[in-house]
């Protein structure tokens, strides 16, 4: 009878402790159980991009507060939309450059006063130098399109493995939390290093109703890759993007 009571006592005090756990907290145990039994199926269903740490121990040094904002998907969509709309604008622009010079060249064939021919080359130099920007404006917006394209399909990526949601995810709207988690781990080498798990949830809305996700993870890191690519992230946000409005100006 003690036996029992015992037993039983353990088992309230084990659940008691479990449900006292951060989800986030839940989330990063789970996938230290699944790298330690080499569990691929487990850590696929769990991260994005699955990444096995053969280590001895952990511990969970922090888990910072979630920041949330609004889902990125649609907001990408229209800047897509936007970019694809300034581009095709913009190679008409570059069109009517390219034959501008085209018919100045032609007239520079036919002519033979050298006066004439002197105007003229001076004004195909002056032809090519606007056609090789509005053509260059062609390939940077292109650059960001293609930057784009990746940007959403990972993001629908991400969106599917926090919500199982596949189908017409452009329809939704919706938030984005994210949350950082350092750990503490000590290698099979007895090496110690600090990692951080980059978690993340999903809401999708539509008509009011509220899709709810799970935490998932979206990268797993030591903390000098996650310092070097924030640097990276830095660098790349400085990198002038090319708009409609800006083609437009």
């Amino acid at each position: 009878m003690r036996k029992s009571i015992l037993l039983l006592a353990v088992l309230s005090l084990m659940v008691v402790m479990s449900s006292c756990q951060k989800s986030e907290e839940v989330t990063v145990t789970k996938y230290f159980e699944a790298m330690q039994h080499n569990d691929r199926d487990t850590m696929s269903a769990m991260a994005l991009e699955p990444k096995d740490i053969e280590y001895k121990s952990y511990e969970i040094l922090s888990i910072d507060a979630p920041v949330t904002k609004e889902l990125e998907l649609p907001v990408l969509l229209k800047k897509l939309a936007d970019t694809e709309k300034g581009k095709k604008e913009q190679v008409t622009k570059a069109m009517d450059k390219a034959e501008g010079l085209q018919d100045a060249q032609d007239e520079l064939d036919e002519t033979r006063g050298g006066g004439k021919k002197a105007e003229l080359q001076n004004k195909i130099a002056t032809l090519k130098a606007e056609s090789d920007a509005e053509t260059q404006k062609v390939r940077i917006m292109q650059l960001d399109i293609n930057r784009l394209k990746k940007a959403i399909d990972r993001e629908k990526a991400l969106i599917t493995l926090s919500t199982a949601m596949r189908d017409n995810l452009e329809m939704f709207s919706g938030e984005t939390a994210s949350i950082k988690v350092t750990a503490k781990v000590t290698l099979q080498n007895n090496e110690v290093k600090n990692y951080i798990f980059l978690l993340r949830k999903d809401t999708l809305i539509l008509e009011g109703k509220k899709q709810l996700g799970r935490l998932v993870i979206i990268k797993l890191m030591t903390a000098e890759e996650y310092e070097k690519s924030l640097k990276q992230k830095d660098e790349e946000e400085k990198i002038p993007v090319v708009t409609a409005k800006e083609v437009e100006g």
